[in-house]
């Protein structure tokens, strides 16, 4: 609870009031989460310590990169539809940004040494370059079989990415054949805010129910639903 982030000045609390995503990363010992209402930060779980926060406008996705970096995906707003890349000791300082409508979903992928970002029409690769000046390089870049780019995740085997489309319902992208097609055995939905798998194979996702949120946590292979009667659910991510 950001009212809560006694090392976050109270003034910028209230940038983190629409939280828009997280993420469990060094094996569960720090959070990324980011929020539509305008920042970014990353939390030490256990203590709830902030070790990084910035303003981002929009901010719809958040990844860490190597060598203490971090990307940031600006959305649609005033100064926003960027990719954002900081470095987590100078969080007050934007080394690079790359135009990109609609900015919404970031994933570092280590095996191929690439940051995936999802736009409104497109997906794409950049590489990180260190030297010199901070940058990422785009290397490629793939047209969305439909307009509304809206999550993406890795999935476990590291082979493809989960994507979620507004009103297309969730897709996958080889990353061999570099291909686009729809999840097989998936319970798709025409709107779909989050996606993703764990190792056994289980999905974890949501449904809106009333404008942008739902009260259900859903689940497939095996089919499962979470009750949250008292929180407005945007996305879900397995822990």
């Amino acid at each position: 609870d950001s009212r809560d982030a006694v090392d976050i000045p109270e003034p910028d609390r209230n940038k983190f009031r629409t939280m828009d995503d997280c993420k469990a990363v060094n094996k569960g010992e720090r959070i990324l989460v980011s929020a539509s209402s305008g920042a970014v930060a990353v939390i030490e779980r256990k203590s709830k310590k902030v070790l990084f926060y910035t303003s981002v406008p929009n901010a719809h996705s958040i990844e860490l990169l190597p060598g203490g970096f971090l990307a940031a995906a600006a959305s649609t707003a005033k100064d926003g539809n960027k990719v954002l890349l900081f470095k987590i000791n100078k969080p007050n300082e934007i080394l690079f940004s790359d135009s990109l409508h609609s900015a919404h979903g970031l994933v570092w992928d280590n095996k191929r040494g690439s940051l995936f970002a999802l736009g409104y029409d497109v997906l794409r690769a950049y590489k990180l370059e260190t030297k010199d000046h901070p940058r990422l390089l785009l290397t490629s870049e793939w047209k969305l079989p439909h307009h509304g780019g809206h999550d993406l995740q890795m999935a476990p085997d590291n082979h493809k990415l989960f994507i979620t489309i507004e009103r297309s319902g969730a897709w996958e992208f080889n990353l061999s054949s570099q291909a686009f097609g729809k999840i097989k055995d998936f319970p798709d939905s025409e709107i779909i805010k989050s996606i993703g798998q764990n190792s056994s194979g289980q999905y974890i996702f949501t449904v809106p129910e009333e404008s942008w949120w739902t009260f259900h946590v859903k689940f497939s292979n095996p089919g499962r639903s979470f009750s949250f009667p008292g929180l407005r659910v945007y996305k879900a991510r397995w822990f």
